[in-house]
């Protein structure tokens, strides 16, 4: 019972809805004409259904959010080892402008993609065409 649609519109109910108004049926329920056993345990075992639900949702998007953390861990530490090599660069997207320059350190945007940083400006990593080393190393 975790969604109700009528007629296009969803709405979501709560646990503490939920709860609410099963407190609130069961208060005003006709004594000489009690709810039956079998629709009270169907209602029960919808609202078990529904907790497990949002358990399930939030253990999800603890697990979701742990691999975007570890996949952005894994970006970083994959561009750091280009940090100090001379790389040329895409200034178009397509490979047809290029620039070179020597790699001084990485950055994590805000939209969580990963950036070499060269001459104080971000560069996207997806724009790399090739890897150098440096002449200094060159020996």
């Amino acid at each position: 019972m975790a969604a109700v649609s009528t007629s296009g519109i969803s709405s979501e109910i709560s646990m503490d809805k939920f709860l609410t108004l099963f407190v609130t049926q069961l208060q005003n329920q006709n004594p000489l004409d009690p709810t039956d056993n079998s629709e009270f345990m169907s209602q029960l075992a919808q609202f078990s259904a529904l907790e497990q639900a949002q358990q399930q949702t939030g253990y999800l998007a603890n697990m979701a959010s742990i691999e975007t953390a570890s996949l952005q861990l894994d970006q970083i530490t994959m561009a750091s080892t280009f940090i100090g090599k001379t790389i040329k660069y895409s200034n178009d997207g397509r490979g047809d402008v290029t620039s070179t320059g020597v790699v001084e350190g990485v950055k994590l945007e805000k939209n969580g993609t990963v950036s070499f940083i060269i001459h104080g400006e971000s560069v996207s990593i997806s724009k790399l065409i090739e890897v150098s080393k440096p002449a200094a190393d060159e020996s």
